[in-house]
């Protein structure tokens, strides 16, 4: 899935659900557009109402193991970046509405 070991991307997606605080999780860069290298890194952006950043950003990199992992928080980025990422993004997980 976007260049993504199937375990991995599943182990993400299967943390980010568990987690009530991380509403919505955004791939962009090269992988979201389908030009990523083996190399190439995997750039998230969480819409992320918590406050334990640091150790959120810790677990996915630990989950990613060889990838290097860029993450961004949404509530922390200006307005150009945020809709450059809405627009050339994917959304990879959503919280379901309750």
């Amino acid at each position: 899935m976007y260049g993504i070991n199937k375990n991995v991307f599943e182990r993400l997606l299967t943390y980010f659900e568990g987690d009530k605080e991380i509403q919505k999780v955004i791939l962009f860069g090269s992988r979201a557009k389908n030009t990523a290298r083996y190399n190439s890194d995997i750039d998230l952006c969480l819409d992320y109402t918590g406050n334990k950043k640091g150790k959120i950003m810790d677990d996915i990199d630990e989950i990613v193991g060889i990838y290097s992992c860029d993450v961004l928080f949404f509530d922390s980025l200006n307005e150009e970046i945020k809709r450059q990422i809405m627009r050339d993004g994917k959304v990879i997980y959503a919280k379901p509405l309750s």
